[in-house]
C-alpha cells in the first residue's frame, strides 16, 4: 500500500499538484507517516510556499535524517527560501559530505553561499563550475541545465529564459563551459563597467527594447547605462526594487545589439523599433 501511495504522491508531484499531495496526506493520521511521507508532505509545502510549517515537519524526522543527505538538501533548500542563507549553507555542506560528487547539491550550496555573500547569479553559476572541476567533475552543457531548472524561482533572481539564453559552450571546447559567455565586447572600454538593468529583461527574460545613458551613480562603479524592456512604467521605474546592477559586458553578451551605441554621450537614449532596430529616441523624464 504505502509503495503504490509513493507512486500516486510521485505523479502528482510531477504533475506540480502540490495541494492535492497535501490533502491526500492529510486523510491519514500524520503519526504513521513515518520518514519519507513526512519529507514528501515537507516538500509539497515548500512549494505551496508553507515554509515555516514545512521546517516544522522536517525537523520532527531529525533523527531519521541525521544519515539521509536528502535532509540535510530538504531543510537547505527550506531555509534558503526563508532566506536564511547562512542556515542554509550549513545544511548543504552537511550534504556534501554525505553525497560529495553530487552535482545537484553542489548547485544549491554554491547558490546558498553566494547569496549568503550577496554575491550576483551569474557569479554563483560560474562558482559552482569552478567547484564541479575541482571535484575533478567536469560539468556537460546539459546537466547545466538541467540544474539551472531546478532553481527556485524568485522575482528578484534570474529565471531559467535568462541563464539558458546566456549559457554556452566555449568556441574551442565544447566541454568547457562558461556562464555567463565570456566574449569580451568591451575591448576598447576604459570607463566604470557596471550598469542597471530592469528585472522585465533580467528576471521575466523580456528583450531589451530602450537604452540610455544617465549620470553616473557614485559609488557604483556606474557607466551610466540603464536597460529597459521599454514597457515600465513610471512608478515601476522609481522604485529601485526593479532594477539589478550588472556588468556592461554581461548585458553586452545577453542581447549585442547594444554594443555599437556604448559610447554615446550622457543623456543619449535609444529605442528599439518595429523592425528590431534601435534609433535616437528623446531621454527618460523619470529620474
Amino acid at each position: 500500500m504505502k509503495q503504490s501511495l509513493m507512486e500516486n504522491l510521485q505523479k502528482l508531484y510531477n504533475k506540480c499538484e502540490y495541494q492535492k499531495i497535501v490533502d491526500t496526506l492529510l486523510e491519514i493520521d500524520p503519526e504513521q507517516w513515518g520518514y519519507d511521507l513526512t519529507c514528501i508532505f515537507a516538500r509539497a509545502l515548500n512549494e505551496l510556499g508553507e515554509y515555516d510549517d514545512a521546517l516544522g515537519y522536517l525537523l520532527k524526522v531529525a533523527q531519521q535524517g541525521r544519515k539521509d543527505y536528502m535532509w540535510y538538501v530538504r531543510i537547505g533548500y527550506t531555509y534558503y527560501l526563508q532566506k536564511r542563507y547562512k542556515d542554509a549553507s550549513k545544511m548543504f555542506e552537511k550534504a556534501l559530505k554525505l553525497q560529495p560528487n553530487n552535482q545537484d547539491v553542489v548547485l544549491f550550496a554554491t547558490l546558498a553561499k553566494s547569496a549568503e555573500k550577496k554575491e550576483n547569479i551569474h557569479d554563483s553559476i560560474n562558482n559552482m563550475i569552478d567547484r564541479l572541476k575541482s571535484m575533478e567533475e567536469e560539468p556537460e552543457k546539459e546537466n547545466i541545465k538541467n540544474m539551472i531548472e531546478k532553481l527556485p524561482q524568485e522575482k528578484n533572481i534570474l529565471n531559467t529564459h535568462t541563464l539558458l539564453h546566456m549559457l554556452h559552450d566555449d568556441d574551442n571546447n565544447n566541454n568547457n563551459i562558461t556562464f555567463p559567455i565570456k566574449r569580451n565586447f568591451l575591448k576598447n572600454w576604459w570607463g566604470y563597467r557596471n550598469c542597471f538593468v530592469t528585472n522585465r529583461i533580467m528576471v521575466e527574460g523580456k528583450k531589451i527594447g530602450f537604452m540610455y545613458r544617465d549620470i553616473p551613480k557614485e559609488g557604483k562603479d556606474d557607466s551610466g547605462w540603464r536597460f529597459t524592456a521599454g514597457d515600465e512604467s513610471s512608478e515601476y521605474m522609481v522604485d529601485e526594487n526593479n532594477f539589478g546592477l550588472y556588468d556592461l559586458n554581461v548585458i553586452c553578451n545577453y542581447d549585442n545589439d547594444i554594443v555599437p551605441y556604448l559610447d554615446s554621450d550622457y543623456g543619449t537614449a535609444y529605442c528599439r523599433d518595429e523592425n528590431g532596430i534601435f534609433q535616437r529616441a528623446d531621454p527618460p523624464e523619470f529620474e
